[in-house]
């Protein structure tokens, strides 16, 4: 049955089809293909764009826009975003926050001026509706320390959805416009050169496909994507964006440690003890966080009447406060040298590629000797008894680099991946015994500052017993769970 509501008006924003264009050929005539044609007027968006004086940005393909009208916004190969200002607002100029991941305190400046001009046209139906649109778009661009021009021309068709005949004969009227032989031109402009994106040069020789070493750059690689995808999230303060920092730190020191020799010693080390220390400081963020998130689960859990809610926000308060000073504290950490050195390091790691004395190995034998050492870690760990938090601590560590190893695998080898349900399981049962053990602690020592308020002292002394009922409980679970491992 069709629908009873009619399509938007308007296009679809994905092109339908698109097509670069080498010369100045006009587009074909659109009229016969729908009952009303428009061309509206050429309309032209002057900017610059700005980077660092090596160009890291464009090296990564990164496009750090300022249109006339003020705003800013960025381009990662998929589209323009909008920015806003950087969160914590260092400075009047550019925003920094987005790209600082891959700046790492270099100055940014003007390094081209840019005109896009865009002309639309819109093809009707008999009834009114917007069938299809075709823009024609050039782009020009200069070197504001040269003469040099650079140009790229395309055109581009968005439809209603519909893959109506209007947008099929538009289609195919430009690709025949697109792809036939250029008329005689003009001798080129010298000055003129096509666009082209920068790209990072200097890499070392890699290794040969199926070693240890190429394994491990692989991997290395991907979690290092990852980890500038999350470094602009935790400078803007998104939800979940220090839980996933953490784990992507995680990520990479566990293959750092599990996979030692195929890449020089020295530099893994040396990059993993950077790690551990951001890490810190984003754990203290992080256990923040979930002391304020589970404030209610915490209230919840303590007997009916102990904890009143004047006493509860009140102690929220707190909770919100300890939260922002420590993600502050983090978003300071990665505005540093040392953070900066670190990424360095990663960097320098995966563009020279210093060679472990296990880097020719065999990848599928290499990984399998190693998951079978992590494993073996475990097991000692569990024999050796895991009565108190440390110990249980040492434990969930080890089953968590462990099953991160066999996650970064894939399919190198066989490594029985049937038992990660039960490697995650332990992670996330011991996982829930530490929190409560840190809420517990986190709400006797915040009831100092509330020492003047007995009410508020004897709530954080509930929210403290209640955890401590939780701990008990994990722990017991935990044993249960280690026990079968």
């Amino acid at each position: 049955m069709p629908s009873q509501h009619p399509a938007p008006d308007t296009a679809h924003t994905d092109p339908r089809a698109s097509w670069r264009i080498p010369d100045d050929r006009r587009l074909p005539a659109l009229e016969p293909f729908a009952t009303e044609v428009h061309r509206h007027a050429v309309v032209t968006l002057r900017e610059t764009l700005w980077d660092s004086e090596d160009r890291v940005l464009a090296a990564e393909g990164i496009t750090l826009a300022h249109a006339d009208d003020g705003t800013w916004s960025i381009d990662h190969g998929d589209g323009l975003e909008p920015l806003g200002p950087d969160l914590d607002g260092l400075g009047d100029g550019p925003p920094r926050d987005a790209v600082e991941a891959f700046l790492r305190g270099r100055p940014l400046r003007t390094v081209i001026l840019r005109d896009t001009s865009t002309a639309l046209v819109t093809l009707r139906g008999k009834d009114g509706r917007l069938r299809a649109e075709v823009a024609d778009v050039r782009v020009d661009e200069g070197d504001p320390d040269t003469a040099l021009l650079r140009s790229a021309r395309w055109w581009a068709l968005t439809d209603d959805g519909r893959n109506g005949a209007t947008a099929r004969a538009a289609e195919r009227a430009l690709t025949d416009a697109a792809t036939e032989p250029a008329a005689l031109s003009a001798t080129p402009d010298p000055r003129v050169t096509p666009l082209t994106p920068a790209r990072r040069g200097g890499r070392a020789k890699r290794p040969r496909a199926g070693t240890a070493a190429a394994f491990v750059l692989r991997v290395l690689g991907s979690l290092r994507a990852d980890l500038v995808a999350v470094d602009p999230r935790v400078r803007a303060d998104e939800h979940d964006a220090v839980h996933d920092f953490r784990k992507v730190l995680r990520r990479l020191r566990s293959v750092l440690a599990a996979y030692r020799g195929a890449l020089d010693r020295d530099a893994t080390e040396a990059l993993r003890a950077s790690l551990t220390e951001v890490g810190r400081v984003a754990g203290a963020a992080r256990d923040a966080e979930v002391l304020h998130g589970g404030l209610l689960r915490s209230a919840a859990r303590a007997p009916d009447g102990f904890v009143d809610g004047p006493t509860l926000d009140r102690i929220g308060g707190h909770a919100l406060q300890l939260r922002d000073r420590t993600s502050a504290e983090l978003r300071r950490a990665l505005r540093t040298d040392d953070w900066f050195r670190t990424l360095d390091a990663l960097d320098r790691l995966l563009l020279r590629a210093p060679a472990g004395p296990h880097a020719q190995d065999d990848a599928a034998v290499f990984v399998a000797e190693r998951i079978a050492r992590e494993r073996t870690r475990v097991r000692r760990l569990v024999g050796g008894g895991a009565e108190d938090l440390e110990a249980l601590h040492e434990v969930r560590k080890a089953a968590r680099r462990l099953r991160y190893a066999v996650q970064a695998a894939g399919d190198v080898a066989d490594l029985g991946k049937r038992r990660l349900g039960t490697l995650r399981r332990v992670q996330e049962t011991l996982g829930e015994a530490l929190d409560a053990a840190h809420a517990a602690a986190a709400y006797r020592q915040l009831s100092g500052p509330a020492a003047q308020d007995g009410a508020d002292t004897f709530g954080y002394g509930a929210l403290a017993t209640a955890e401590h009922v939780v701990l008990e409980r994990g722990l017991r679970r935990s044993r249960k769970l280690l026990a079968h491992l």
